[in-house]
């Protein structure tokens, strides 16, 4: 046991020694102090190692990221407010609150209607047609009118029809060829179908959505389609186009000569446009079915219905003929266009069908740059 005990002993000393002369760094050592550990050895004794422990190396903390300014976000474009309260017969949910007649050639712009024509002029083609876009709030701008006043009465100058109506913008109708439809009225029954300016008809509806019906190949009740709200309705056709596409029998009877033409398109409800053209011109010579059908077609329309043309196609714009009517021989005198049992008509009107008088209406609501 003594033995031992010396043993140990000299151990000490001969590890304190070392630790005295020995260069910590040299042994890589970052604590010069060793930790010892005291162990059981095989015959009960206690062994002593010695074990250098290194002090923990500090991780360095890392600079803080500057964090992302947020990029602001763009406010919304805010809902224009309405320029007055609803009122029965709304009809445009998108009516623009800007001016859409900025490079037209005749425009009226107000908070209820908005009109833009423009004349394209085709040289190459020998085509002069005038396109006129309609914005409209309400189905009260959108009217029927007669010649003399009333439902065949008698048949009337176009300019003369418009004027006496207030129209801002008025074009011929179907010349009473069939069924008529007048505020929701039934003026006159479908007819028997003769061809091709018999053989469709075509619905404004309450709410302002427009269907057609190519007779013979698809069911038309004029009873049941007042009950679903129809509210004019012409006889008439062909049907141009169909779900932005060749309506059916567009073209089924050829291509019809070339003849002023007269044609109402439908975007949406609220949203219109009418295509009126000129005829037997040196630059005009008049439009086929199937020119037809690639005017409307280019416009975007979804639905396009012919209407009377030829010597009948007039466009009236406040209470001025703004296209050039086809000549004809009236008792050896040749004039332009001819007197209408009918007209569209779009203006200003209230729900009892009031409108204001042209006269009172001011330049900063509609342009001329022809005048």
């Amino acid at each position: 046991m003594r033995t031992k005990t010396r043993i140990l002993c000299f151990a000490w000393m001969l590890i304190f020694c070392l630790s005295a002369c020995v260069d910590p760094a040299a042994l890589n050592l970052t604590d010069p102090t060793p930790a010892i550990e005291a162990a059981a050895t095989p015959d009960g004794g206690e062994d002593i190692s010695v074990v250098a422990v290194s002090e923990p190396t500090a991780i360095p903390t890392p600079e803080p990221t500057e964090e992302p300014t947020a990029e602001p976000t763009e406010e919304p474009t805010p809902t224009p407010a309405p320029t007055r309260a609803p009122m029965e017969g709304d009809i445009a949910v998108n009516f623009p609150n800007y001016d859409t007649g900025v490079d037209a050639d005749y425009s009226y712009q107000s908070d209820e209607l908005r009109i833009a024509i423009k004349v394209v002029v085709d040289a190459e083609a020998k085509q002069t047609y005038y396109v006129a876009d309609i914005w409209m709030r309400n189905i009260n701008s959108f009217r029927t009118a007669f010649g003399k006043g009333e439902f065949k009465k008698g048949v009337e100058d176009g300019d003369a029809l418009a004027r006496r109506e207030n129209a801002i913008l008025a074009v011929n109708g179907s010349y009473n060829q069939g069924m008529m439809i007048q505020s929701g009225k039934v003026l006159q029954k479908l007819r028997a179908d003769k061809g091709w300016n018999s053989g469709a008809a075509c619905i404004l509806y309450r709410d302002g959505t427009l269907k057609t019906f190519k007779l013979k190949k698809e069911k038309l009740n004029i009873n049941n389609e007042i009950q679903n709200g129809a509210w004019h309705g012409w006889q008439f056709g062909p049907i141009v186009i169909r779900d932005g596409e060749e309506g059916p029998g567009a073209t089924a009877y050829g291509d019809l000569g070339y003849k002023a033409r007269n044609m109402l398109g439908y975007y949406e409800p609220g949203h219109y446009v009418i295509v009126n053209c000129d005829a037997y011109r040196d630059d005009a010579i008049g439009m086929t079915s199937h020119m037809m059908v690639d005017v409307m077609k280019s416009l975007g329309v979804k639905e396009a219905f012919n209407l009377d043309g030829g010597t009948s196609a007039v466009m009236v714009f406040m209470g001025e003929i703004i296209n050039r009517p086809t000549k004809r021989n009236d008792n050896g005198k040749w004039v332009e266009g001819r007197p209408i049992l009918d007209m569209l008509i779009f203006g200003e009107y209230d729900a009892n069908g009031v409108a204001p008088d042209l006269s009172t209406l001011t330049a900063d609501k509609f342009r001329d740059k022809n005048a």
